[in-house]
């Protein structure tokens, strides 16, 4: 896995609670963009959800947006009124009582795929723990077979950043020197706390 790239998004991997919750938020019927199960999304003006880019769509930049948190699936009613369940929101899609569902709690860790900027099979990413980085806004986003998300995590940046790597995710299959490596981070700009500066 860790030698190739396959991405697969935000996945929640640990809380001190023991347990991880997503909370129901929701999406403006027919907002454009689609957003698949793993996507980083913001809070807007409206107090509904959007892609956490800034512009909302997969041609924004990520640099300095506040996220909310991670998508984890939604629910609706679709124009006819049948109740439709899915872990993707198919961009353009035109329904009410919708309910999106986000892991917002900034204290949630959670496993990403992150390429090795170094020489991968010589450098270690051991020495990316505690650095700060935004998400890769991939397009189309994700499959819309099983709904996960092709996002992935950026570089390291020298200033604040969306994440913070907290460690590597410890898969049996991984090395710290692959060149796809599988890194656990928590948010830092979030929206239901204050970040930290970059280290």
């Amino acid at each position: 896995m860790s030698t190739t790239s396959a991405p697969y998004g935000f996945r929640p991997s640990f809380h001190n609670s023991g347990q991880m919750r997503p909370k129901a938020y929701t999406i403006a019927s027919a907002y454009a963009a689609s957003i698949f199960s793993g996507d980083p999304v913001k809070l807007v003006a409206a107090g509904t959800i959007e892609l956490g880019s800034s512009d909302g769509t997969r041609s924004g930049t990520t640099d300095g947006i506040t996220l909310l948190g991670i998508f984890a699936g939604v629910e609706y009613l679709d124009s006819t009124g049948k109740p439709t369940i899915a872990p993707f929101w198919t961009g353009g899609t035109s329904g009410t009582s919708i309910v999106a569902w986000v892991y917002d709690d900034p204290e949630t860790l959670y496993d990403v795929q992150y390429a090795n900027p170094g020489t991968p099979g010589t450098t270690s990413v051991q020495v990316d723990v505690g650095a700060q980085c935004d998400w890769r806004v991939a397009s189309p986003g994700g499959s819309t077979s099983t709904g996960i998300s092709s996002t992935y995590l950026s570089a390291v940046q020298s200033t604040s950043g969306q994440f913070q790597i907290t460690g590597s995710a410890y898969l049996i299959t991984d090395s710290l020197t692959d060149a796809y490596v599988n890194m656990t981070v928590r948010l830092n700009e979030a929206a239901y706390k204050a970040p930290v500066n970059a280290i």
